[in-house]
């Protein structure tokens, strides 16, 4: 299983063969399907899984955050745990948006289930940043608009990085669009008009 782990998560699922897994495994190919069946369960087991589990703890790390919590506390949470989601598995996500739109991709039933797990979170961080908007009597937010707003942010900033640099720039670093990140979606929250 590390070998299929390291190599999928490498060179993606499309990028990876059962050839080569058995090959760096050291097993032969048809002991590899006899175990898992196919490459899609293969790509379940060892991938998805583990991502599946490192979702439901962040779902559930929000369950730690009280009406003490600052707005800038909240929203660099939020930022920072759904840009480090996103970076340690982007080519995982990039195949995962793709299969998602494909009803035939062999990952079609796993994307839709990872999605609705991550729209899961974001609901758990709405309810969340909810209690504490209200605990600060924070009025006039949209919060189905703000969480979709700030997580197609973060998911673009990462999945799109070699796209949004200006030309001739170096990128910042993750912890400066953290950062910044961070104070636009506090600023955008604190500072609304009445």
């Amino acid at each position: 299983m590390a070998a299929a782990h390291e190599l999928f998560t490498t060179n993606g699922y499309r990028g990876t063969t059962t050839r080569e897994i058995s090959r760096r495994a050291g097993i032969a190919e048809p002991t590899l399907f006899r175990h898992f069946g196919s490459k899609a369960e293969l790509f379940e087991t060892t991938i998805l899984e583990p991502f599946g589990e490192f979702i439901d703890k962040w779902i559930a790390s929000w369950q730690d955050y009280s009406t003490a919590t600052s707005v800038e506390q909240m929203a660099q949470g939020l930022v920072e745990g759904l840009f480090t989601l996103v970076r340690q598995d982007r080519k995982l996500f990039q195949e995962l948006i793709e299969a998602r739109t494909d009803p035939t991709n062999d990952l079609h039933t796993s994307a839709v289930a990872i999605s609705s797990r991550m729209r899961e979170g974001l609901r758990a961080v709405q309810d969340t940043g909810l209690e504490i908007a209200d605990a600060r009597h924070l009025e006039h937010l949209d919060p189905p608009a703000t969480i979709a707003t700030v997580a197609a942010m973060v998911i673009g900033a990462v999945l799109l990085d070699d796209w949004i640099v200006p030309a001739g720039m170096r990128a910042p670093s993750q912890s400066r669009m953290i950062s910044e990140m961070t104070k636009m979606v506090t600023h955008g929250i604190t500072g609304r008009p009445s």
